[in-house]
């Protein structure tokens, strides 16, 4: 009985009725009244819709979106966008993330100088570090290196080599682990380190693991083997706003002297071990020094979040030694929906307007709002190289027809469009005038540049930002450049299927 008494309560069923309410109420409004009494209710919705609306700092895409939704189903779509937007388990969780990121900022501490230094390399680039500074207070760091890695065999050889080298703690954060022989050397390696008294810390998102393992307990049941496992945001049969929040990151810090990022979650494919999508094109980057510690802090941050237990972050950092032969400039950075604006965003946006000579970007998803589009077009218009590297054999398909759409806009603008032949590009990375770099976690979509927690490295004046280039002027000799000619020839339903599916993009 009372599981009856929950269906007929839940938010689920209520939806289902009142879409099912919505429907009938246009039929029997406009065979038996008029439709125009039915325009009227909808106007009404629509003025309420619009008080709640002004007061988001939202895309005007997304308010596009729910506004067409609540013209042609009124009642259906204000109830599902006030049991999103209204929820309090997702007021309650944002509070406590917000609580945390600001608690945090006594832990991270600008080195005037360095700033200071950055301008006088590139005023424009230290705009961009400016940025991230003034908005969630990430720190520019020199006296560290970084290492560029082309692929996840390159990220994945690093990186264990770092675990076994591993004396006192080890943090891991990823949106997706899979079992196959990726994940059972990692997990050999880890107990190995846990039995010898090293700490090992790991977050995984609930979302991006679910249903991966055969043992439903099997996270849980890494306690076992000296592995503190926590999942993000876990998954409940309820809608709320926050519930789309995934942790898209892919974090690992080592002692607290090495740390990783970039676009390689733990999976055969990552690695070419498996090519579901022929050849797997992902990269990382692997920093060395001070910088490190912004990793440790944005870790422990989604940790404390994840498990609701305060924890002495300060325990965790290692003091270094300045270096001043090291002359890079290394700026780790987090963003998230929990920031009063778009940080993800606003920071690819920062760094195409201020480009002069050229912008070479990659990634596996692109799905953006009227604004980036205007300025990657704008960037391309006024003279500067504008290249966007695409993958040839996608992992989603309607998301590939939807990230097709615009390529003829962009085309006839004059940025250049590639799509790498040999597989899936799944590396997110850009790269502009030989002086910045930025690479990470973060996809060209609505999803990762405002729904999801992400992480990405800016780096200034380095040998990495070379390396970057090198290596997607590379992937560009495997690549089919695309041309309005070919935008033309594509099948009638990807066409009809993509301009279906754009409307919808602020949720994709």
């Amino acid at each position: 009985m009372k599981k009856v008494i929950k269906f007929f309560t839940s938010s689920k069923f209520l939806l289902a009725s009142m879409f099912l309410i919505n429907v009938g109420l246009f039929a029997v409004v406009t065979i038996f009244v008029g439709s125009y009494v039915y325009t009227l209710f909808s106007i009404f919705a629509l003025l309420i819709l619009i008080g709640f609306l002004n007061k988001e700092n939202e895309s005007p895409s997304y308010k596009i979106m729910w506004t067409v939704i609540i013209v042609v189903l009124p009642l259906f779509g204000a109830a599902l966008y006030l049991q999103l937007k209204t929820t309090r388990g997702s007021k309650r969780q944002r509070k406590r993330f917000q609580n945390i990121s600001y608690t945090s900022y006594k832990f991270l501490e600008q080195n005037p100088d360095i700033i200071e230094n950055l301008t006088k390399f590139d005023a424009g680039s230290s705009n961009i570090s400016k940025y991230l500074l003034n908005t969630e207070k990430w720190p520019v760091y020199s006296d560290t290196t970084t290492m560029f890695l082309k692929d996840g065999e390159t990220y994945f050889q690093e990186l264990f080599k770092s675990i076994k080298e591993a004396k006192k703690f080890i943090l891991l954060e990823y949106f997706i682990i899979k079992p196959g022989k990726v994940w059972e050397e990692m997990f050999n390696l880890l107990r190995f380190k846990a039995r010898e008294g090293v700490e090992i810390k790991l977050i995984y998102d609930d979302f991006g693991c679910v249903d991966r393992f055969n043992d439903k307990k099997f996270f849980k049941k890494l306690i076992n083997h000296g592995i503190d496992a926590v999942s993000f945001n876990k998954i409940v049969p309820t809608l709320n706003t926050f519930s789309q929040y995934r942790d898209h990151r892919k974090i690992v810090v080592v002692d607290g002297e090495v740390a990783y990022t970039g676009g390689i979650n733990v999976g055969d494919e990552y690695a070419n071990v498996k090519k579901k999508y022929g050849q797997w094109k992902d990269t990382a980057i692997k920093i060395m020094g001070p910088a490190t510690w912004s990793f440790t802090v944005m870790f422990f941050n989604n940790w404390q979040a994840a498990t609701k237990k305060a924890v002495d972050v300060s325990k965790y950092k290692v003091d270094f030694e300045k270096n001043s032969k090291i002359k890079d400039f290394v700026q780790p950075y987090g963003t998230g929906p929990i920031s009063k604006s778009p940080i993800a965003r606003n920071t690819f946006m920062k760094i195409i307007s201020g480009a002069r000579k050229y912008i070479y970007l990659t990634t596996p998803y692109f799905i953006i709002d009227h604004e980036m589009m205007q300025t990657l077009k704008l960037a391309a218009l006024s003279g500067v190289d504008v290249r966007l590297i695409m993958p040839g054999i996608p992992d989603k398909k309607w998301v590939f027809y939807l990230s097709r759409s615009y390529y003829s806009e962009l085309i006839k603008s004059g940025v250049k469009i590639y799509e790498y032949t040999p597989g899936f590009v799944h590396a997110k990375m850009i790269v502009t005038d030989d002086s910045t770099a930025i690479i990470g976690s973060t996809n060209f979509d609505f999803r990762s540049l405002y729904l999801h927690f992400e992480a990405g490295v800016v780096v200034h004046n380095s040998k990495t930002v070379t390396a970057v280039k090198q290596d997607i002027e590379s992937v560009i000799g495997s690549s089919h450049m695309v041309t309005l000619r070919d935008v033309k020839q594509r099948k009638w339903y990807e066409k009809l299927s993509a301009q279906f599916l754009k409307f919808f993009a602020p949720l994709m």
